[in-house]
């Protein structure tokens, strides 16, 4: 039971890593982006800075929210189920689709907003 609870606690501080970034980002005066190696678009170049900054604030606040679900679903199912195997495997590609969801989403946001 310590570690279940140890290992939640863990969960929903990498969680709230990423919902944090999110409010933050949410808040922003300025263009802000997913990648820390990308430099955010120029206030000129986007159609709406607030709606950006909305947009990617919210892309991870609900990745952070999602990614605790995920977490605390793959432990209960951890200790509730026996084949180990096949909940690793899905973890894994529910993390990933999780991943690839912000990355589509980023690029969706970078045609739709940015001008040409």
């Amino acid at each position: 039971m310590a570690e279940t609870i140890v290992y939640l606690a863990i969960s929903l501080l990498v969680s709230l890593i990423f919902v944090i970034l999110g409010l933050k980002q949410y808040k922003s005066k300025t263009p802000v982006t997913i990648n820390t190696g990308e430099k955010p678009p120029t206030e000129e170049e986007l159609t709406s800075v607030t709606e950006w900054n909305h947009r990617h604030g919210r892309n991870f606040i609900i990745l952070g929210c999602m990614l605790f679900v995920t977490l605390s679903v793959f432990v209960f199912c951890l200790e509730r189920l026996e084949n180990t195997t096949i909940q690793i495997v899905v973890f894994i590609l529910v993390i990933f689709g999780e991943i690839a969801w912000v990355v589509i989403e980023d690029s969706v946001m970078k045609k739709k907003m940015i001008k040409k």
